[in-house]
Formats: C-alpha cells, structure tokens, sequence
C-alpha cells in the first residue's frame, strides 16, 4: 500500500510541472564610454536561456516570503529535486511568457528573478519575485 501512494505521489508532481526559462549569471564588468571611459555602471551577462519543467504555484501568504523581505504579491514558489540544481540566486526567470527572439545576454527581458532558496532533504523550494523589465 504505501509503495503504491508513493508512486501516485511523484506521478501527481509530474503532472503538475509547468514549462520556464531560466538564465544563469555569467559575468560582470564595468561598462565604458565611447572613448574608453568607466562609467560607474556594470554589464551584466547571462547564459542562454534554457527550457526547464518544475512544479511551480504562487505564494498565498506573506509569511512564507518575509525572510527573503518581499512580499506575496506576484511571488512563484518553485519546487525541484535536489540533484542538478542548475540556479542560484542570482538567475533570472520567464515564466508565462517566452524569452525573446534574438536573445541579448547583457540585456534580457526577463519577467521573474530569484528571491531566496531554501533547500530540504529531497528538494529545493525557491522563490521568484516579478520584476519588471523593458
């Protein structure tokens, strides 16, 4: 009996999964001037988006967001198995909408970026605050 709920369990997660894109940092530098000079701003660069499948919700109370200082409002919780976790928290998100086409890593326009994981025995759980992009 219980090897069988085990089963309608993981088979009740596979179901559930919906479609994301994620980018991963890759780089940081100074951005310059047309004559060389250091602005004081920083291009950041991203990897190439990639298609990922997880069981993904939103946040219905505050509490289980205060420790990451945003609030519940347009916030994803996002749970994946623990082996390959590919993000951290500086990755950024689509959710609900495709990356655009041509993609341009310094420049993305993402709709969601990583609030705060938090990892249990078997799977992690992070949070996805909306950002706005343009």
């Amino acid at each position: 009996m219980l090897l069988i709920l085990g089963w309608c369990d993981m088979r009740t997660l596979s179901r559930n999964r919906q479609p994301l894109w994620f980018a991963t940092f890759v780089s940081k530098t100074e951005s310059q001037d047309e004559y060389g000079n250091i602005t004081g701003g920083w291009v950041v660069a991203y990897s190439a988006p990639v298609k990922a499948m997880y069981n993904i919700g939103f946040v219905e109370s505050d509490a289980e967001v205060a420790m990451f200082g945003i609030q519940s409002k347009d916030t994803l919780r996002i749970v994946a198995p623990r082996d390959g976790f590919p993000l951290d928290g500086a990755s950024i998100l689509w959710f609900g909408k495709e990356p655009e086409t041509p993609y341009d890593a310094t420049s993305p326009k993402h709709n969601y970026a990583i609030a705060g994981i938090r990892p249990s025995l078997n799977e992690l759980v992070f949070y996805a605050r909306k950002v706005d992009v343009s």
